[in-house]
C-alpha cells in the first residue's frame, strides 16, 4: 500500500501540469463515448480515429486553443462536459473506488475489500499533495523540488523516500509504456 500511495503522490505532482485543457480532443472523446452500445461506440471510435479527427483536434488544441488559453486565461472551446464523480480502479485483486469533490477539490481512494471501508483523501496544493485518512490526518505528503525531484513525508513530516529527477523520469517512462 505505501507503494502505491508513493506513485499516486508522485504522478500526482507531475499530472499537474501547464499543458492546456485540450477541450476539443476532449469534446471529440466524449462524442464517441457517449454512443447507446459498444457497437456504436466502436464503429464511431473507428470512424474519428481513421479519419484525421483525433490528429485535427489535437492539432488545433495544441496551437491555436491551448495558446489562447495560455495567453487569455480562457479556452474558446467550451467544455460543458462534467466527467464522473467517481470510478472503480483496481490493482491486481485490490479494488478501490476513486471519486473527485469538485468543491473541495479533493480525491477520494476507498477500498472495495469486505471488512475494509478505509479512505485516502488527496489534496493538492501548488507542489505539494497530501494524502489523509477518513479523519483528516496526514498520513503522507508529496514535495517536488525545483529540480523535479519528489520527496515523500510521513504524517510526522520526517522524510520517508526522496526520488531524484532522474529516478522520476524514469518511472514515468516505464508508467507510460506499461499504459
Amino acid at each position: 500500500m505505501k507503494k502505491i500511495m508513493a506513485i499516486i503522490l508522485i504522478f500526482a505532482v507531475f499530472n499537474a501540469g501547464c499543458t492546456g485543457s485540450f477541450n476539443l480532443t476532449r469534446k471529440v472523446y466524449n462524442f464517441h463515448r457517449s454512443q447507446a452500445d459498444k457497437w456504436s461506440d466502436e464503429l464511431c471510435f473507428l470512424v474519428v480515429a481513421l479519419l484525421p479527427i483525433y490528429g485535427f483536434a489535437t492539432l488545433a488544441d495544441a496551437i491555436v486553443f491551448n495558446s489562447i488559453e495560455f495567453w487569455t486565461g480562457k479556452n474558446p472551446v467550451d467544455m460543458s462536459y462534467v466527467p464522473p464523480a467517481s470510478r472503480i480502479v483496481q490493482n491486481g485483486n485490490e479494488k478501490y473506488r476513486m471519486s473527485y469533490n469538485s468543491k473541495t477539490d479533493q480525491v477520494t481512494l476507498t477500498s472495495l475489500a469486505k471488512g475494509n471501508n478505509h479512505g485516502l483523501i488527496f489534496e493538492r496544493a501548488d507542489n505539494m499533495i497530501t494524502a489523509k485518512n477518513e479523519k483528516g490526518q496526514v498520513l503522507y505528503s508529496s514535495l517536488q523540488g525545483k529540480d523535479g525531484g519528489v520527496s515523500i513525508y510521513d504524517g510526522k513530516g520526517k522524510l520517508v523516500k526522496n526520488y531524484p529527477a532522474g529516478q522520476i523520469a524514469l518511472l514515468k517512462e516505464r508508467y507510460m509504456t506499461n499504459n
